[in-house]
């Protein structure tokens, strides 16, 4: 009886020093993560206005971009090149056709009078042709 003891004690002994052993090894997943490449704020700028959304402080644009340090001269040429794209009567014309919104990053600028006027009149004959149909 007592040698069954021992081997009780022996296997209880043995389990607590494999816990120790195994809580003394953990590796902090995140201590190799890869770390986060620096925002493209050109593309970023573009992307934002091809979304039509407007120009928001750099507060905002940190945050949604997950990068404090915004590059606003970068951010804001990429913002140009996607008003170009976007803030051209063309486009605005089929978006109107197709019941989009007109953009709010094309709110700012000297033609929108002209564009939003282009837009209006498409989206309208948009609504009367899904009418019609």
């Amino acid at each position: 009886m007592k040698w069954l003891i021992k081997v009780i004690a022996m296997q209880r002994m043995s389990l607590l020093l494999l816990a120790l052993c195994l809580s003394g090894c953990e590796i902090n997943p995140y201590t190799f993560g890869p770390q986060p490449a620096p925002t493209d704020w050109f593309q970023a700028g573009q992307d934002d206005a091809l979304a039509g959304n407007t120009v928001q402080s750099d507060e905002v644009l940190g945050y949604r971009h997950g990068d404090h340090h915004v590059d606003r001269k970068e951010w804001r040429r990429g913002y140009v090149k996607g008003q170009e794209r976007i803030c051209n009567a063309d486009y605005l014309q089929l978006a109107g056709e197709n019941g989009k919104r007109f953009p709010p990053s094309c709110e700012n600028l000297p033609n929108t009078a002209r564009l939003k006027a282009g837009w209006q009149q498409a989206s309208d004959a948009g609504l009367r042709a899904s009418v019609l149909n």
